[in-house]
């Protein structure tokens, strides 16, 4: 039995259909999910804080797709790393609120680099019409304790700068902010393009700190010249224009991995540091003269048949 387009076209719409369908269901499992966790993690803070260099040596034995964007320079400072937390800030309930918007919160011990005790960064999911929602964040300043001290050579200072011009104008008016007319876009881009010939350093995962996404579903479409609107297209460039002043264009995908996997599996990757000591060194806790028989006394904090697999965030 062969079907006509029109009834081939009127499957792909209902196929459509069942998809959000799933969609809604793997994000409300999400919700319920996190709600439920969220005093055990908080609970499980309160211990994770008793042990030393618990999250420099997480942060240091975590995902490759996260270490890969640390320098030699940056891991001083990961070093200092005394907290870190994640919380789903936007849930409010198991039934309401959105589970993909994060908050990370990075609490520092007295460190050479920065003046900051602590630092936030908030990810808030914005959902699109036309395609899969995104994370979009707004630029986090850091104080350096001098300009040889500043890890991403004064690229987060620029993009905090050029924000902090961007939001004076949408104060003062509503229509959409020509950031490329910006002198602040101008100095960023040409930073940019200046590190990226001379320097010989990697870039910091501290820019990070600076990454700002490329949706914004609340901004008015762009007029094309003839003064009619061209959504996909305008989208399409309002994305390509952000990315050339994006200083972390991964910073989504790190955010996920820092959340769904660094934060949710801290345990694993801390024991599996201490695994990988050489022979005759352990942890540096008080009770070192009993270090040799701690390691086969440690039970397995999960066993392998109920690890928990590592998912990602599904868009819709």
């Amino acid at each position: 039995m062969s079907l006509s387009v029109e009834d081939v076209g009127a499957v792909f719409e209902e196929l459509g259909d069942l998809e959000r369908n799933f969609a809604e269901v793997e994000l409300d499992a999400l919700r319920r999910k996190e709600f439920s966790l969220k005093p055990l993690y908080v609970k499980r803070q309160t211990l994770l804080d008793k042990l030393p260099d618990f999250w420099p040596t997480v942060f240091g034995n975590g995902p490759e797709e996260v270490q890969q964007f640390f320098s030699a320079e940056d891991l001083a400072l990961i070093s200092c790393i005394k907290s870190f937390t994640v919380e789903r800030y936007q849930i409010e309930s198991e039934t309401k609120g959105e589970p993909r918007s994060l908050r990370f919160t990075f609490d520092f011990a007295e460190n050479d680099f920065i003046e900051d005790k602590q630092l936030v960064k908030e990810f808030e999911y914005k959902r699109r019409e036309d395609g899969p929602g995104s994370l979009i964040s707004k630029p986090v300043p850091i104080k350096w304790k001098g300009n040889k001290q500043d890890l991403t050579k004064g690229l987060l200072d620029a993009a905090v700068e050029l924000y902090a011009a961007e939001e004076a104008i949408k104060v003062k008016s509503v229509e959409v902010v020509d950031r490329e007319a910006l002198w602040q876009h101008e100095k960023l881009r040409d930073k940019m393009v200046k590190l990226d010939e001379t320097d010989e350093d990697q870039p910091s995962f501290f820019n990070w700190f600076g990454f700002r996404g490329a949706i914004d579903s609340s901004a008015p479409k762009k007029e094309g010249e003839n003064g009619a609107g061209n959504g996909a297209e305008d989208s399409d460039d309002d994305v390509e224009e952000m990315l050339e002043v994006e200083i972390f264009p991964a910073g989504e995908e790190i955010a996920i991995a820092l959340a769904e996997e660094v934060w949710s599996d801290a345990m694993d990757y801390f024991m599996s540091a201490q695994d990988d000591l050489p022979d005759g060194e352990d942890l540096d806790m008080e009770d070192d003269e009993d270090d040799e028989e701690d390691d086969d006394d440690v039970p397995d904090l999960i066993p392998a048949e109920d690890a928990r697999p590592s998912k990602r965030q599904r868009k819709d």
